[in-house]
């Protein structure tokens, strides 16, 4: 049966009742804000009563828009369900994600020369960014980030908890004579990275030491950064121990002190609840998670 409304009217109508603006309407179809008031004009014609009212810097619906836009929500959702699983179904081999900077360069691009070995049918694309991870506005099939596992439109899965710890080359330690205690760290040059603040302050806390005075040292603006201060020598920086696996094991690094500062966070992998049914994903995440136990 041909519907006797425009559907293409009738999506567009939907859109600008979900969000209240025509403006936002026309960015999510990817149409100019007069084409959006143009359609809901012409459907408004073909009912012969108005849909919304219109105001300053938004749309308000009528009572008649209201009914219209409680029959009509379903059933384009479920449209849009359809065509997301159509889609998911036609890229099964490609898998979005979203992953914290120094994530992605300490930990995940290292090992994942292994994950294209067992899976070299999946397309992997990684997008590195801090940015709050929100399902319903970015287009990733999952993310990984540092946080309590709380993310709108997200199954979380934990990975590890966070570990920071006081590293440095070995060059500094054989100057000391050996390991450093908390007291004498907060006297030396620290790494104090921006991006992450007050993480030594929070270390220097959970040793029971209250400073008396500022830190000094180097600022930075990210962990990769901070990798690259310490190389002088006569730099001690803070850094999630998995992040420095490797270069502990192999002396390249060595751990200042004994203390590590646990804090109340965790990396968690993030799937988009609109994701959890890809193959890849599920592959990519039992991938992971074996890395993890």
């Amino acid at each position: 049966m041909k519907p006797r409304l425009p559907l293409n009217n009738l999506n567009t109508f939907a859109t600008a009742a979900e969000l209240s603006s025509f403006q936002a309407a026309a960015e999510v179809l990817h149409v100019t804000p007069s084409a959006v008031s143009h359609q809901i004009r012409n459907l408004e014609s073909l009912l012969g009563y108005e849909l919304f009212e219109r105001l300053d810097k938004r749309v308000k619906l009528t009572s008649r828009g209201e009914r219209l836009f409680a029959e009509l929500r379903e059933p384009f959702r479920d449209i849009y369900k359809a065509s997301e699983s159509a889609l998911h179904i036609c890229q099964g081999n490609e898998l979005s994600l979203s992953v914290a900077p120094a994530f992605a360069t300490r930990w995940l691009l290292p090992r994942l020369e292994s994950f294209y070995s067992a899976y070299p049918e999946i397309k992997l694309s990684l997008t590195a960014t801090s940015d709050v991870v929100n399902f319903y506005r970015d287009d990733v099939d999952a993310a990984i980030r540092l946080g309590n596992g709380d993310w709108p439109g997200a199954e979380s899965i934990k990975l590890f908890d966070m570990e920071l710890v006081a590293v440095c080359l070995p060059s500094l330690l054989d100057s000391h004579q050996g390991a450093l205690s908390p007291e004498q760290v907060a006297q030396q040059s620290l790494v104090i990275n921006n991006s992450i603040p007050d993480t030594w302050g929070a270390w220097f806390a959970s040793a029971g030491i209250e400073l008396s005075q500022p830190l000094t040292g180097m600022q930075v603006q990210s962990a990769s950064q901070s990798m690259e201060a310490i190389q002088t020598g006569q730099q001690i920086c803070l850094i999630d121990r998995p992040f420095v696996e490797r270069e502990l094991a192999s002396g390249q690094l060595v751990q200042v002190c004994d203390h590590s500062h646990h804090g109340n966070r965790s990396y968690y992998l993030a799937i988009n609840q609109e994701a959890v049914d890809k193959v890849c994903l599920q592959q990519f995440r039992d991938w992971l998670l074996n890395l993890c136990l």
